[in-house]
């Protein structure tokens, strides 16, 4: 056998008993698809093992949680939820960051008209056959869009005409297919739309309007079974190279 067949077959059964790298599975709110699908590879290079995403609704990550799901690291679009672990004991608090910030604005058409102000605001909501918003319960952007209606007097206004969708993506999608005229989602959602359909930015609602900021925190699930790295994985999101991927997709700091 000739010395490069023999060299060549001892490498292939060498890397037969190379462990494999580790997996570990980011949940993260569905707002944050876009740029933690772009952030994937060079997350996995920092980390030294492949991260799996697992997208959706904040409030329903959680429930996945609570029920036992195998996450390592959670990456929510509110306080609550994480709040809503860590008083079960179900994540690191000295792992936890508040990473993120954002903001609402109402979406519509391409040809729709903006809206300047409360009382303009008003009128587009009660001429709206429907009004699409994620589903409050667990949704965060849809819990904040009730909260800022609520605050102005406008719930009322559009409660029996709502279409809850099952996630902050699913409500932007209503208005990009046209099943329903406007919708209340986070400012990057509108920003990252075009892909999928045009929207364009109503109005933005103003931060006071909330009774605290919108803020994106991000800790180590308790039963991970892989802290280091998933340790890892939340020092890279803090890092350089991921913060100037969220504020280049319109994010904030907090």
């Amino acid at each position: 056998m000739k010395t490069w067949l023999i060299v060549f077959v001892a490498l292939v059964a060498a890397a037969a008993f190379l462990p494999a790298a580790p997996e570990i599975t980011l949940s993260a709110a569905a707002s944050l698809t876009n740029v933690l699908q772009d952030l994937r590879a060079p997350a996995e290079a920092f980390c030294g093992a492949k991260v799996l995403l697992n997208l959706g609704a904040s409030g329903t990550l959680r429930r996945q949680i609570e029920e036992g799901a195998p996450v390592d690291v959670f990456f929510s679009a509110a306080r609550l939820d994480m709040d809503q672990l860590q008083k079960k004991g179900l994540v690191i608090p000295e792992t936890r960051v508040d990473l993120l910030g954002n903001s609402l604005v109402l979406v519509g058409g391409p040809e729709a008209r903006t809206v300047t102000g409360k009382d303009e605001l008003r009128a587009v909501l009660q001429s709206a056959s429907v009004l699409a918003i994620g589903d409050p319960e667990a949704v965060p952007a849809g819990r904040y869009a009730k909260e800022a209606l609520s605050t102005w007097g406008l719930w009322d206004l559009v409660a029996s005409k709502t279409a809850r969708a099952g996630s902050v993506r699913e409500a932007l999608q209503f208005v990009q297919s046209g099943s329903a005229p406007v919708g209340i989602v986070f400012k990057t959602d509108a920003s990252s739309a075009a892909p999928a359909g045009p929207v364009k930015v109503l109005f933005s609602f103003p931060n006071e309007i909330l009774a605290a900021p919108i803020v994106y925190p991000v800790a180590v699930v308790a039963a991970t079974a892989n802290r280091a790295a998933a340790e890892k994985l939340v020092q890279f999101l803090r890092g350089d190279t991921a913060r100037q991927a969220f504020l280049a997709a319109g994010f904030t700091l907090p």
